[in-house]
This record gives structure tokens, C-alpha cells and sequence, in this order.
């Protein structure tokens, strides 16, 4: 799978033409990361959202796991709504390749392609909306879990 086609297939990116996605990822770079290094740490202050190319990565808040990242995932979208200091930290436990894609490629699009624009916000509440789901379901089991305990 090429590098544009996995980043097509991102959530984020739904029902963006080749030629729009490429216009937002072509000044975006690729890092590339050794077991044991961190994207960003929790409190880290940054513009750029990530898409995991390669490898894996895992979100990690203390000594625990709540995520685990595989290729295709895109983290740090929180930055899309002008959250920029990190929630939590994301470790490479293995090598990875990481697509960094800058706010303002995104942002960009605001006043140059209202479409485009509306197209990739209408794709994070998507995104959002799920993941506040699947948390809350998580909770819903942990509350249940938690009852039967007692």
C-alpha cells in the first residue's frame, strides 16, 4: 500500500480526492523512530497531528497502556481544535515510521477550499464521536466490572 493510499484511507481523509490530499501532505515529513523513543510526551506543546506508517505506537498515560497505535492510526488530532498541549504520551515500543502533518495544512484550507475544509471537519467530528462512544462504553464495562466486585 503506498504512502498515499494509506493516508486516503485515514478516517480524516474520507471522500478527499487524491489530488486534495496530496496538496495537504506534500510539505509534511516523516519520522522515523527507534524502539524506545517518544512522539511527544504529556504536556508537550505542538501543531501536528500523526499517522502511523509503519510500526506501531502506544498511548501511554503513567505506566499504563490505554491504546495501542498500528499502521493507518492518526493521533494528535486534538490539535484540530486548538488543543495543542499533549493529553498523554506516545511511545514507539518498536521502530516506526510517523507521517507529521502540520495545523497549518489543515487550517490552510479554511479561506483556500471552504469544501475541503468543511469535508475534513465533518471527518474529526466522526472520528471524535467514536472515540467518546468507545470511551464510554469502556466506562460502562468498568462500572459494571467494578460492581460485581463488591
Amino acid at each position: 500500500m503506498s504512502t498515499l493510499q494509506l493516508v486516503r484511507s485515514c478516517a480524516l481523509f474520507y471522500e478527499l480526492y487524491d489530488e486534495e490530499i496530496k496538496k495537504i501532505v506534500k510539505s509534511s515529513v516523516v519520522l522515523n523512530l527507534e524502539d524506545g523513543e517518544y512522539v511527544f510526551k504529556k504536556n508537550d506543546v505542538g501543531n501536528e497531528i500523526f499517522l502511523v506508517l509503519n510500526g506501531g505506537a502506544e498511548v501511554k498515560k503513567g505506566e499504563y497502556t490505554i491504546a495501542k497505535l498500528r499502521r493507518g492510526d492518526l493521533f494528535g488530532e486534538m490539535v484540530l481544535l486548538k488543543e495543542n498541549v499533549r493529553k498523554a504520551d506516545i511511545l514507539v515500543p518498536n521502530s516506526a515510521d510517523i507521517l507529521v502533518i502540520d495545523y497549518a495544512q489543515i487550517f490552510g484550507n479554511y479561506e483556500s477550499n471552504a469544501e475541503i475544509f468543511s469535508i475534513l471537519m465533518l471527518n474529526l467530528s466522526r472520528m471524535l464521536a467514536t472515540r467518546l462512544n468507545k470511551a464510554g462504553l469502556k466506562i460502562e464495562e468498568l462500572i459494571i466490572e467494578n460492581n460485581q466486585l463488591k
